[in-house]
C-alpha cells in the first residue's frame, strides 16, 4: 500500500505534469456554455489582447463552432443535455497551457447530487463561479445558489492545510449587460423628474466591470459567497462579464456582439495558473529535494509549459546541481560498496588459507586429501594472489609439495597416476627445491611400469600364441629390452627369446627354401617372362639379405639378366631389317632397348650407335623424298613444300635445314602478292617480219600482262630484226602463285600490230619463270625474247 507522503508527491507530480482542470460552477441559464463558447470566440480570433485560445481536437472545435454560430445567428444558444470534455490551449504571452473544461447541465450542482462533474470540481486547478446578478428575485433561491458554491468551498477547504481554497478561485458575475441597462434606465427616470436640467446633479459615469461597484452589488446579491471568497481565497477576483453586450434581448443575441469583460478572467487565470506552478514546484522541491526523476520530469513539463520564464533557468541549473551531486554520492557508494565487497573477499581467501592449514596439520588426513584440498583453495580462491601474495606462494609451494608426497603414497599402493611425468615436470619446474623427491617418485613410478611391463611380455612369452607368432613375441621382448636396458630381468628375457629365434630361423629357412624353389619351376616354363623372373628374384634378395640361397638366386638373376639382354637386342634388329623405312618404330625399339638395360646392358653401345645411324638415314630418306618429286615434277612446287615441312618436323637438327627452311620461306613469298623487277634484253624475230613495199626491217616493241595488269610497251626499236632493249619496266611486276602471263611483241611501223604472242602454259603456276630467261614459241622459229629479274627458284641440295 503506498505511503501518504508518496500519493501526495504523486498527486503533485500530476498537477505539474497534466493538463490544467479549469471549473466553471455555475447553475442552470446563468450562461456558462455562452460564455465558453465566446471566450473561445474572442481569444481565437485575436480580439483579447495577450491571449490566445485555441481547441486541441477535432470534437472540441466543432462542439463550440456549432454554439459560436448558434449565436452569431440570433439564435438562443441550446441547453447542454450532456456532460461534454473541451480540451482547449491557452496561449499567454510566452507561456502555453494545456486545459480541460467541461460543460454540464446545471441541474448537476444542486445540493447533494452526485453527479461526475463533482469528481472533476474536486480535482480540478482553476474554479470560476458563475453567479447571475439578474437572476431570481426570491432570496431564497438565491441562497441556495451560495450554498451550492459553499458546498464546493467547504471541499477545497477540507483538503487543505492552512484553511484556503489551494486553487485560484474567481467569481464571474455574468450578464453583466443586463445590470448596465437597468442602470441606465434608473438614471433615465431621474433626468424625467428633474424640472430644470442646469438645477439638477451631473449623471453618474458608467460603472467600470471591476472595482468597488461590482464589489458592493456582488456583496448585495451574494454577501455569503463574497465574505466566504475574502475569508478563504484573499487571491480571489470578481469580474463582471456579458457574452453578448448590449442590446440582448432575454436569451437572444443582438444583431451585433459586443462582449463586455472577456479579457479579464482570461489573464488572470493564466497569471494565476503560472503563480501556482511556481509555488508547487518549490513545495516539491522541499518535500523530495533528492527524488531526482521526479524533479527532472516536472522541470521539463514547467519548461515546455514556461520555455523563457527566468524560474525555467532557475530550476533547470538546481536540477543540474542536484544531478551532480547525485552522481557523486552514487559514486561514494559505489566505492564503499566495491571497499567492502574487497575487504570481504580478502578475509575469505585468508580465512580459506588458514582452513587448509589446519587440515594439512591434523594426522589421520592422508597425502592424497591434503594436496587436493591445496589444490582446491588456489582453484576456488583465485583473488588469493592479489590480496595475500605470500600466503599464495605458501599455498603453491604446499600443493605442489603434497602433490609430490600424493603420487609417492599411489604409486607405492599400486594405484595408476595418469598423466603422472607431465604433472612431477611441471612441478619441478615451478619448484626446483623439490627435486630430490620428485627424483625418488619418478624411480618408484619407473620400477612400478617395469614390473608391469614384464608381467605383459613374460605372460606373452608363455602363451599358446608365442608359438604360432614368435617373431610377435620375439619383437615384444627386444621393446623390452630396449626401453628398459638395465633391467634386472635380462638373463630371463635373453632365455626366452633363445628357443623363439631358433624357431623364427628355421621357419625362415623353409619359407626362403620354398621360394628358391618356386622361382626354378617358373624358370621351367614355357615362354616364361624374364621380366617377372628378374623381379621376384630381386624381391627375394631384397627381403632376405642373409639367406643362404643368395648366392643362388644372385646367379639365376644374372643369367635371366643376360638372357633378356640378348632377345630385347634381336628384336630390335630383327625390326630393322623387315621394315628398313619405318624409321620412328626402329629407333623406338632400340630406345626400349637402353630405357630397359640403362642399369648395365651388353649391347647398349651397339644400340646408341644404331639409333644414331637410323637418325641419319631417316633425314636423307625423307628430304630425299621432296628434292626426288622436285626433279620429276618441278611445277608441284606446294607437294615439295609440304615434304619440306614434314621434313622439319621430324627433323629440326637435320643436315638439310637450311635448304628446306630455304625453300619455304620462298615458298611462303610466291603464295602472296609480290613485286619483281624485269628486264627486256634482246630478242628476235622471223626475217618474213617487216616492210613489204619501203622494205627494211620492223619497229618492235613488247608489252607485257600479268593477271590482266599491262606493263610497257617497251622502247620501240626501229628497222631491226633482232632488237636489243636493255629495258627494265619502270613499275614492278607484282605476281603470286598461279598468276597467268602473256607477252605481246608489236611492230609500230605504220600502224600498231602484233607479231606474235606468247602465253604462259595452261595452269602453269610458275608462269613468273617467262620473265627470268630465254622463251620462245612452242611451235618453233626463230623468234625469241630474253628477260632477267630478281625472280628465282631455289635449288635442292643433291642428298648423298
Amino acid at each position: 500500500m503506498p505511503s501518504p507522503g508518496k500519493t501526495r508527491l504523486d498527486a503533485l507530480e500530476a498537477r505539474l505534469t497534466g493538463p490544467k482542470r479549469i471549473a466553471l460552477f455555475g447553475h442552470r441559464n446563468v450562461g456558462k456554455t455562452t460564455l465558453l463558447a465566446m471566450f473561445y470566440r474572442q481569444a481565437a480570433s485575436g480580439q483579447v489582447p495577450g491571449v490566445r485560445l485555441a481547441a486541441a481536437d477535432a470534437q472540441c472545435a466543432e462542439y463550440l463552432a456549432e454554439k459560436i454560430a448558434q449565436v452569431e445567428t440570433g439564435q438562443p444558444v441550446s441547453g447542454t443535455l450532456a456532460e461534454t470534455e473541451l480540451n482547449l490551449r491557452l496561449y499567454h504571452g510566452p507561456a502555453r497551457f494545456e486545459l480541460i473544461v467541461r460543460d454540464y447541465q446545471g441541474e448537476h450542482v444542486t445540493l447533494g447530487s452526485a453527479e461526475p462533474i463533482q469528481e472533476f470540481f474536486a480535482g480540478c486547478d482553476a474554479v470560476f463561479f458563475c453567479l447571475d446578478p439578474e437572476g431570481s428575485t426570491d432570496p431564497a433561491e438565491r441562497r441556495r445558489r451560495q450554498q451550492e458554491v459553499e458546498g464546493l468551498l467547504e471541499r477545497y477547504i477540507e483538503r487543505s492545510e492552512d484553511l484556503s481554497t489551494d486553487r485560484p478561485v474567481a467569481l464571474l458575475l455574468t450578464k453583466f449587460d443586463r445590470v448596465l441597462s437597468g442602470l441606465g434606465k434608473q438614471s433615465g427616470d431621474a433626468n424625467d423628474d428633474s424640472t430644470e436640467a442646469d438645477q439638477g446633479p451631473e449623471l453618474e459615469p458608467r460603472p467600470s466591470l471591476t472595482g468597488p461597484f461590482v464589489e458592493r452589488l456582488v456583496d448585495q446579491k451574494y454577501g455569503m459567497t463574497w465574505h466566504a471568497l475574502r475569508q478563504h481565497a484573499p487571491d480571489g477576483a470578481i469580474f463582471a462579464v456579458s457574452s453578448f453586450g448590449p442590446g440582448s434581448t432575454g436569451n437572444r443575441p443582438p444583431a451585433t456582439l459586443h462582449p463586455m469583460g472577456l479579457e479579464g478572467p482570461m489573464g488572470w487565470l493564466a497569471e494565476q495558473l503560472e503563480a501556482r506552478d511556481r509555488t508547487q514546484m518549490e513545495w516539491l522541491w522541499e518535500l523530495a529535494p533528492t527524488d531526482f526523476p521526479r524533479l527532472q520530469r516536472c522541470v521539463t513539463a514547467y519548461e515546455r509549459r514556461y520555455p523563457r520564464s527566468n524560474r525555467s533557468y532557475e530550476f533547470r541549473t538546481r536540477l543540474k546541481t542536484l544531478g551532480r551531486r547525485r552522481k557523486w554520492r552514487r559514486a561514494g557508494k559505489l566505492v564503499l560498496v566495491a571497499a567492502l565487497l574487497l575487504a570481504l573477499l580478502a578475509g575469505y581467501d585468508f580465512w580459506g588459507f588458514h582452513r587448509a592449514t589446519a587440515f594439512e596439520r591434523e594426522p589421520e588426513n592422508p597425502a592424497p586429501a591434503v594436496a587436493r584440498h591445496w589444490s582446491g583453495l588456489l582453484a576456488e580462491h583465485p583473488s588469493l594472489p592479489l590480496f595475500w601474495p605470500s600466503l599464495a606462494r605458501q599455498a603453491r609451494l604446499k600443493r605442489n609439495e603434497w602433490a609430490v608426497k600424493a603420487a609417492g603414497v599411489q604409486l607405492a599402493s599400486g594405484i595408476s597416476v595418469p598423466d603422472l611425468a607431465a604433472r612431477l615436470e611441471g612441478i619441478k619446474e615451478e619448484a626446483p627445491q623439490l627435486a630430490p623427491a620428485i627424483r625418488k617418485v619418478e624411480q618408484a613410478g619407473e620400477l612400478v611400469r617395469h614390473d608391469e611391463r614384464w608381467k605383459e611380455v613374460y605372460a606373452e612369452a608363455l602363451s599358446l600364441s608365442a608359438s604360432d607368432e614368435p617373431e610377435k613375441t620375439l619383437a615384444q621382448l627386444e621393446a623390452f629390452l630396449r626401453e628398459f636396458p638395465d633391467s634386472p630381468r635380462r638373463t630371463e628375457v635373453l632365455a626366452l627369446a633363445r628357443p623363439l629365434k631358433n624357431e623364427l630361423t628355421a621357419r625362415r629357412a623353409a619359407i626362403e627354401r620354398k621360394l628358391v624353389d618356386d622361382l626354378i619351376r617358373c624358370e621351367a616354363l614355357p615362354n616364361a617372362s624374364f621380366a617377372e623372373l628378374i623381379d621376384k628374384a630381386r624381391q627375394f634378395l631384397a627381403e632376405h639379405p642373409d639367406s643362404p640361397h643368395r648366392s643362388e638366386v644372385q646367379a639365376r638373376l644374372d643369367d635371366y639378366l643376360h638372357k633378356l639382354d640378348d632377345r630385347d637386342i634381336e628384336r630390335a634388329r630383327d625390326y630393322s631389317r623387315r621394315y628398313p623405312t619405318n624409321f620412328a618404330t626402329r629407333i623406338e625399339r632400340f630406345q626400349d632397348y637402353l630405357k630397359s638395360h640403362q642399369a648395365g646392358g651388353q649391347f647398349i653401345s651397339e644400340a646408341i650407335e644404331a639409333r644414331d645411324r637410323i637418325f641419319r638415314e631417316w633425314d636423307s630418306y625423307a628430304y630425299r623424298q621432296a628434292y626426288d618429286h622436285s626433279l620429276a615434277h618441278p611445277d608441284d612446287v606446294s607437294e615439295v613444300a609440304r615434304r619440306l615441312r614434314d621434313y622439319l618436323r621430324d627433323h629440326a637438327d637435320g643436315h638439310f635445314v637450311a635448304d628446306a627452311r630455304n625453300y619455304l620461306q620462298w615458298w611462303d613469298k610466291v603464295s602472296v602478292p609480290g613485286e619483281y623487277r624485269v628486264t627486256l634484253r634482246r630478242g628476235e624475230v622471223e626475217p618474213s617480219v617487216g616492210k613489204y613495199l619501203a622494205g627494211g626491217g620492223p619497229d618492235l616493241g613488247v608489252v607485257i600482262e600479268v593477271a590482266g595488269v599491262i606493263h610497257g610497251p617497251s622502247p620501240v626499236i626501229r628497222d631491226t630484226h633482232r632488237p636489243i632493249w636493255d629495258y627494265t619496266f619502270p613499275r614492278p611486276i607484282t605476281w603470286k602463285l598461279g598468276d597467268p602471263i602473256t607477252i605481246r611483241i608489236i611492230d609500230y611501223d605504220w600502224s600498231a600490230s602484233e607479231v606474235y604472242v606468247l602465253n604462259s602454259r595452261q595452269g602453269d603456276p610458275l608462269a613468273m619463270r617467262m620473265l627470268s630467261g630465254t622463251i620462245r614459241p612452242a611451235k618453233g622459229g626463230t623468234t625469241t625474247l630474253v628477260f632477267s629479274s630478281d625472280f628465282a627458284i631455289p635449288t635442292l641440295s643433291k642428298p648423298e
